[in-house]
């Protein structure tokens, strides 16, 4: 074979190894965007970890129904700032039990009175099951010591559920114990104060009275969540959706495609090359 014949050869050889190249590093980049967005951002709040990060917690306010009573001093066992449900919202920050009466104006949680109520909904996430004996749901209370509340979940924000109470040695509620599980995804939790359980009166503290009796929450998150903005599931720290995972599957097949073309052309061409020589 002459060498201009050779040339003729070469050239939409080399084009063909350029396009092979440009789409290896197309799929690339798309791979790490996938795997970034497929393992979620591992957040921990007050030593408890949400794999979805901060989307994990309650976005709205349903309803906010506490139970106020006056003492001998008719003064109210709930009262400002701790009487403001928006306070329950997003992620935590009035938890820290060290801090308790640091600055009253930087607490962030509503109290619930004598057996009051708070229903909450989760709009860009649901609450699911883990498949295991996990924690699913955790409920941020603020004060002191943790005061009980009964816990329900809804789908559909009618027919509700009980599962469980939380207590002074754990605030998560493990749904998957009640018959749920991963296929079950829940948008609202009710939370009601254990009126026989903690303290329900409101206190002095440095002759100011505070209102706050009652369950405080401060916030209420889910652990094993799901996203609703997109396809990729938090319900554990690494999970892929079937739809992506047949994408990804397709884009290693074409990859390892493109590489067995690279290592064809490049080695056996050139030794087919010098053989014609």
């Amino acid at each position: 074979m002459t060498v201009n014949t050779l040339s003729k050869v070469a050239k939409p050889t080399l084009a063909r190894r350029l396009v092979i190249l440009a789409l290896l590093a197309a799929f690339g980049a798309a791979a790490v965007g996938f795997v970034k967005e497929m393992v979620a951002p591992v957040t921990t709040f007050y030593g408890v970890d949400f794999p979805a990060g901060e989307v994990s917690f309650a976005d709205t306010i349903v309803s906010y129904e506490p139970i106020i009573y006056l003492n001998d001093d008719r003064l109210p066992n709930v009262q400002e700032p701790f009487n403001n449900a928006v306070s329950a919202l997003g992620a935590p920050n009035s938890t820290d039990p060290q801090h308790p009466f640091a600055s009253l104006s930087a607490r962030h949680d509503v109290s619930l009175g004598l057996g009051g109520s708070l229903t909450l909904r989760f709009t860009n996430n649901a609450l699911t099951g883990s498949g295991n004996s996990d924690l699913d749901l955790w409920i941020f209370e603020a004060g002191e010591r943790t005061e009980s509340v009964f816990v329900e979940i809804s789908k559909d924000g009618k027919t509700w559920h009980a599962v469980g109470r939380t207590d002074k040695k754990r605030s998560g509620i493990d749904i998957d114990a009640f018959g749920w599980g991963p296929e079950d995804y829940f948008a609202y939790v009710r939370l009601t104060d254990d009126p026989e359980e903690g303290e329900h009166d409101g206190i002095w503290n440095n002759g100011e009275w505070v209102g706050w009796g009652g369950a405080d929450i401060d916030a209420v998150g889910a652990i094993s969540s799901v996203s609703l903005i997109s396809s990729v599931s938090h319900a554990s720290s690494f999970s892929i959706p079937l739809s992506r995972l047949m994408l990804l599957v397709m884009g290693i097949l074409v990859a390892g495609i493109g590489i067995g073309y690279l290592v064809n052309t490049f080695l056996f061409d050139k030794k087919n090359s010098k053989q014609n020589f």
